[in-house]
């Protein structure tokens, strides 16, 4: 951010931290002490929306723009967003793609990585799988606002641990709001390489639409969303009938060899275009795991009865 393309007098820096003790603190105060532009504020909650609230709040300029850890950013990646925003006047949020590079270089590290940026695994998601062009979209990685907006529909709904971006993206839509995704605005995501670590993650990410809509009191997902919902519901009923009922059986049979296919089909895909027949091994797997633990949340984030 500080060596970017973006001039640094027409910037602050606001770095929320959730008290963090592994010694990011004392770094970033080494930085405010050379750079005046730079503040760190405290998020004692340690909430990610409570952060992201502090931030805006605390921000002088007429343009917000949102950053997350464990992502490495372009050095022009500023400075295309608010350009981007200001070219686009009819544009009310402006983001762009989001490359995933591996934690790891092992085979399951890159198979997860490739999967997340892939069609058969991301579903429509352009700012994951890409887009020729821009492209009008229903959310985008992080974000670059107007502050006006925030005036207009509120701030980031603090009652949800996660999938506040979603909402706050659909609060916007609703209000008639816009959201383009620019793909020459590039950024580099770390995905999960460990295996558990990558099935919590899921699980995560197919719990928290289904949850933080019957939260909110509206559908804040899209179609990507339940299409794994559908898929697991779908060969558990098959799964649970085939033992009493051929069709069901021979239903159950077909789907699944269907879905094997597909999954051999993309992995080939990729594998082709890594140069790796090594990812016919993993890559299955990793598609496999995805939609079965994504669809498991899901089913999960319908029937929790817990509160946010």
């Amino acid at each position: 951010m500080l060596s970017g393309s973006h001039p640094a007098d027409r910037m602050e820096i606001l770095l929320v931290d959730g008290m963090s003790d592994d010694g990011t603190r004392d770094i970033v105060r080494t930085y405010e002490q050379r750079h005046p532009r730079l503040r760190m504020l405290d998020n004692p909650g340690r909430s990610k929306p409570a952060a992201l609230n502090l931030g805006i709040r605390a921000a002088r300029g007429d343009i917000v723009l949102r950053l997350d850890v464990h992502a490495v950013y372009e050095p022009d990646y500023i400075e295309k967003c608010v350009r981007g925003l200001l070219d686009h006047p009819d544009a009310d949020n402006v983001g762009g793609v989001r490359r995933s590079a591996p934690r790891t270089g092992s085979l399951l590290g890159r198979a997860i990585a490739l999967s997340t940026t892939d069609a058969f695994g991301a579903g429509n998601s352009k700012y994951r799988v890409g887009a020729s062009g821009p492209q009008w979209v229903d959310t985008v990685f992080g974000g670059c606002w107007r502050r006006e907006v925030f005036d207009r529909i509120g701030l980031f709904d603090e009652q949800l641990t996660r999938a506040q971006d979603r909402e706050f993206n659909n609060r916007l839509r609703q209000a008639g709001g816009r959201i383009l995704l620019l793909p020459d605005i590039t950024c580099t995501y770390y995905a999960r390489s460990d295996f558990g670590e990558f099935c919590s993650w899921m699980f995560e990410a197919g719990y928290w639409p289904f949850k933080a809509s019957r939260s909110v009191g509206r559908w804040i997902g899209s179609w990507r969303n339940v299409v794994p919902l559908g898929f697991v519901a779908a060969t558990a009923a098959g799964l649970a009938l085939s033992p009493f009922s051929l069709p069901a059986r021979r239903l159950t049979v077909g789907m699944m060899s269907t879905y094997g296919a597909a999954a051999l089909f993309f992995s080939g895909r990729v594998a082709r275009r890594e140069k790796d027949a090594r990812l016919l091994l993993g890559l299955p797997v990793v598609f496999a795991t995805t939609h079965v633990v994504y669809g498991a949340g899901s089913v999960w984030g319908i029937l929790d009865p817990g509160k946010t």
